[in-house]
């Protein structure tokens, strides 16, 4: 639609938004200079440029379905859908889900949330070109926490449950993917993690997830909170599958978005010795002591680093009492970056890379008319970021960032000691359904433990393997190394996965 200049009476009321105290005289002027202004956003919109990622019309490709209840017994699934992936790829004939904040062209895209459900992208995500060029099918959309803003599973459409114990959720957000992989309905898939949300819930289903380093994969066509923290990363049911996805989906450059260069990356399943031999981990107390932990998963936790060291690897005790804070770091830092994606409708300001622009006409018109049904914990982020913002002109936030990189450089200063850090991935296992509770309760209870954010702001990449289970219930054990060293994480938790009691297999 053609921009129209704005008018007096428009310019004075963003002034006063701006804290610009404008004159009459300065008003005129600037309605005059703002309509020659005006030829130069005419300018940008008279193109029409090619998306630099996704899509391929010679694809076989299926528009997605809702899956009824009776096909969806742990409301795993929100779309079934087909697209096919090319001929003789290396991952030729897999079939992955996808979570459902990530664009598959054709394909409903929800984000847990009914404020954007009816949402057809008209691209397909890097990431899922990638896969598709690769062989992989692509067979539907994973459910996910409300907007990802949650841990525990609990979407707009229903909470998906766990496949071990439907009296227990998931996990979140990617817990769809988590259930799906889980069950064997996938072969693999794909989540995203803030937060923690690949390895929650890998580890509460007793999967593998990887989140890669920070700038490994690119984000590209999926929908983020803050790109400071947005990671997309493969789960899979176990090591080596993980790997032959991270493999495909990694290489990102911000001028060329289908370039693998120039950030490293190795062929990651080639790179799996299972020598632990020169294997050097440090064990993190603070990872383990918390008054809130499970002891049954800190003793099978505590197992599968003996597995390791009866494999060779050399274990040490460490500190960083640091690590303690980095939740309430993560939760300043986020508030206003989710601020500024939101004001940004939907991908904020400042990225270097391709911007989805139909996803940002649409979310900018669903969240002026629907934005009461966005989910409590988004509210109050985004209300304590404006707080934040306003009265204390973002203050906190730059305090929470510069504490950003000095949390980074310690955690370096480990890793310069020790190939990889260790800890559990979360401190219980998966929290009950307790349908009894709103989602207040659930904000003011902390339902699921976890060590996964801190990595989030680094960039570390961390996986998250299964140490067997405890009353029935699987425990995952959170290997994290230096970045772009996501070589070492995926080769020890192959080790770890080999060494280690299975999981307990998903009840039929």
């Amino acid at each position: 639609m053609p921009i129209r200049p704005p008018t007096k009476q428009t310019l004075r009321e963003l002034g006063e938004s701006l804290f610009l105290d404008l004159t009459d005289d300065e008003l005129e002027q600037f309605v005059s200079l703002a309509e020659s202004r005006v030829s130069a956003y005419e300018t940008v919109r008279s193109y029409d440029p090619e998306s630099r990622f996704g899509g391929s019309d010679r694809r076989e490709r299926s528009a997605g379905v809702r899956v009824p209840d009776e096909e969806n017994p742990h409301n795993a699934w929100v779309n079934r859908c087909f697209v096919a992936g090319d001929d003789g790829g290396e991952l030729d004939g897999l079939e992955v889900a996808i979570k459902d904040n990530v664009c598959v062209g054709g394909v409903e895209l929800t984000c847990g949330s009914q404020v954007v459900e009816g949402y057809i992208p008209d691209v397909d995500a890097t990431i899922v070109t990638r896969l598709l060029e690769a062989g992989a099918d692509v067979t539907g959309k994973a459910n996910m926490d409300d907007f990802a803003m949650t841990r525990t599973g609990h979407s707009t459409f229903g909470s998906v449950t766990n496949p071990h114990d439907d009296t227990h959720l998931a996990g979140g957000s990617s817990g769809g993917s988590a259930v799906l992989v889980a069950t064997g309905d996938a072969d693999a898939a794909i989540g995203t993690d803030q937060g923690g949300s690949v390895r929650i819930p890998a580890a509460l289903c007793g999967i593998v997830g990887h989140k890669p380093t920070y700038g490994l994969v690119p984000y590209t066509g999926c929908i983020g909170l803050a790109h400071a923290i947005d990671h997309p990363g493969p789960m899979a049911p176990d090591v080596e599958t993980t790997a032959r996805l991270l493999s495909v989906i990694s290489g990102s450059n911000e001028r060329d978005l289908r370039s693998h260069a120039p950030v490293p990356v190795e062929p990651y399943h080639e790179r799996l010795e299972g020598d632990a031999a020169d294997l050097s981990i440090g064990v993190l107390e603070e990872g383990f002591d918390r008054a809130e932990a499970d002891e049954g998963v800190l003793e099978r936790v505590r197992t599968g680093l003996d597995a390791l060291a009866d494999e060779g690897a050399t274990l040490a005790d460490v500190s960083e009492p640091m690590h303690r804070d980095a939740g309430d770091i993560h939760t300043v830092c986020t508030a206003e970056g989710l601020l500024d994606a939101m004001i940004g409708e939907g991908l904020g300001h400042g990225w270097k890379a391709w911007y989805n622009t139909s996803w940002i006409e649409f979310f900018g018109s669903a969240r002026r008319v629907q934005a009461d049904d966005f989910p409590a914990p988004l509210k109050l982020s985004l209300l304590m970021g404006a707080y934040a913002n306003e009265a204390y002109h973002s203050r906190y936030y730059a305090d929470g960032m510069n504490l950003v990189v000095e949390l980074t450089e310690r955690y370096d200063a480990l890793l310069a000691e020790h190939d990889l850090l260790a800890m559990p991935t979360t401190l219980d296992t998966a929290p009950e359904t307790a349908p009894e509770m709103d989602e207040f309760d659930r904000m003011r209870e902390e339902i699921v433990v976890a060590n996964t954010t801190p990595f989030n702001r680094t960039g570390h990449p961390a996986i998250s393997v299964p140490v067997g289970e405890v009353d029935g219930l699987p425990v995952g054990l959170m290997l994290v190394g230096s970045r772009f060293d996501d070589a070492t994480v995926l080769d020890a938790a192959a080790t770890l996965e080999e060494a280690t009691p299975s999981t307990p297999s998903v009840p039929t």
